[in-house]
């Protein structure tokens, strides 16, 4: 996995993105791991099956990390839970239609995806995973 002071890193990640659940945020470092070996693959020109694998391999741990926040939100009946299900799976469902368009545009799609991933998951951490945590601290003082 890229290092935070790689060259090739794109996705920094921050000690405000900790949300104080140690799985969530494991979770979440590796996914901005993920971002930054997608990144640094297609600038050293991987070959498109390996980029497609990378980004299924991607795909697959949101799906499974998104999961483990939905349980997590259904225990404690976080009333935000419908809308921040809906951004999962809007997320998803563009990771998906990327996927289908990827053997016509390898690179351009990668590089679409990895910028995209990067804005996404800084602002939905510090957003909405922001506002559960905060949910489940008041819940639990």
């Amino acid at each position: 996995m890229m290092t935070a002071s790689s060259p090739l890193t794109i996705a920094h990640w921050q000690d405000e993105y900790l949300i104080g659940d140690a799985r969530i945020d494991q979770e979440h470092q590796i996914l901005f791991n993920m971002v930054n070996d997608l990144h640094a693959a297609i600038q050293t020109a991987a070959s498109p099956v390996r980029l497609q694998a990378m980004i299924q391999t991607m795909a697959d741990h949101t799906a499974e990390h998104f999961q483990h926040e939905e349980a997590l939100m259904l225990m404690h009946n976080y009333p935000g839970y419908g809308r921040h299900k809906q951004v999962h799976d809007n997320l998803l469902a563009k990771v998906s239609r990327l996927l289908a368009q990827f053997d016509q545009q390898e690179v351009v799609l990668s590089d679409r995806l990895t910028e995209f991933l990067t804005e996404w998951l800084a602002h939905h951490i510090r957003g909405e995973d922001q506002n559960m945590i905060e949910f489940l601290r008041d819940r639990n003082d």
